[in-house]
């Protein structure tokens, strides 16, 4: 690898209006020598095509008729020149320091996929909610626990697609875990235990959005999609069942959000597929008696949830009290760190 290789970061747009400038200047501001920025308009149809007519003229603009994040994704990464590549949702910035943070990774990592860092939570005005320290990286658990530990400001290698494009756009709101657990079968990633990237929470968000039906069938669609390669590991094909019956366990666990996901039937597809798999080393996602109840929807289970959840309080976390813009945190950080 040379000493500042091409890194391209791609921005999938769709009203996008409020924040695609802001995630611009974050990503135009990497101190970085060697970067190209490619914004990818959906078919917006609010303000976001001016607002991107105004931008940096180091931003090349792609425009297409909407077709989905994850066909914006693969459009911009075609068109890219690097064989480092970052996807940056538009209303996701940047923190300062992380492409150098990510290329100076890689380099020493050749075995590597990707990188990925930890992250602010921040909410629709900027403000953070949470500081998230993932975890080390772990293929099995990922699949074993349907966990992503991989989040926002991955750098990944374009070898690591093997020709592929990104994103499978028959998976709508799962496409970057599918992408993840697709690159990382014959390559590792790692983490890197910087704060350097966002990930915002707002109503607008297509995470938020898409607490439905269709992103459940996600959940189950791509590890039984997975689970038909034939380029499988014997280790990773091992543990198909505890993976489907996770999958099937994290879209019961969506039916506590909106009561039109059947999360009955999610959670008896779960325990048909594997009855235990809480081994101790294992902690998340334990089938709890009141999530379980609540999603095969035993009689009392309702109001028994809604008593629960009253008596614990209710709202944000004490880790999620709105704290500075992101801004004044890192300045704050810098302070603290002698500038």
């Amino acid at each position: 690898m040379t000493q500042h290789p091409l890194v391209s970061i791609v921005t999938p747009a769709y009203n996008a209006g409020r924040y695609i400038e802001e995630t611009a200047a974050s990503v135009l501001a990497q101190e970085y020598p060697n970067l190209e920025y490619i914004v990818v308009d959906d078919g917006s149809t609010d303000d976001t095509g001016a607002r991107l007519r105004r931008l940096d003229p180091r931003v090349h603009l792609v425009r297409q008729a909407n077709a989905g994040e994850q066909q914006a994704v693969n459009r911009g990464v075609a068109q890219a020149r690097g064989e480092l590549i970052a996807i940056v949702n538009a209303d996701d910035p940047l923190l300062p320091g992380l492409i150098r943070a990510g290329v100076d990774h890689l380099a020493q990592r050749p075995e590597l996929a990707g990188v990925y860092p930890d992250w602010l939570k921040i909410d629709g005005d900027g403000r953070v909610l949470e500081v998230v320290h993932l975890r080390e990286y772990d293929y099995a658990r990922m699949l074993r626990r349907h966990l992503c530990d991989i989040g926002p400001g991955c750098l990944f290698r374009r070898s690591a697609l093997d020709g592929a494009p990104p994103r499978d756009p028959r998976f709508r709101y799962s496409g970057d875990f599918q992408q993840w657990l697709r690159l990382g079968l014959h390559r590792p990633f790692a983490r890197l235990p910087l704060v350097l990237a966002t990930w915002r929470q707002h109503g607008a968000g297509t995470s938020q959005a898409g607490l439905s039906a269709a992103l459940a069938a996600d959940k189950v669609a791509i590890i039984e999609d997975l689970f038909t390669r034939p380029d499988l590991p014997p280790g990773v094909r091992a543990m198909g069942a505890e993976a489907l019956s996770a999958a099937h366990f994290a879209a019961a666990a969506l039916a506590l959000h909106n009561p039109a996901i059947p999360g009955r039937r999610h959670m008896w597809q779960s325990l048909r597929a594997k009855a235990h798999w809480d081994p101790p080393d294992l902690p998340e996602r334990r089938r709890t008696w009141r999530l379980v109840l609540f999603a095969l929807g035993l009689p009392a289970t309702r109001p028994l949830i809604a008593l629960n959840q009253r008596w614990r309080g209710g709202g944000l976390s004490a880790a999620q009290v709105p704290g500075p813009h992101y801004t004044a945190w890192l300045a704050a950080r810098a302070a603290d760190r002698g500038g």
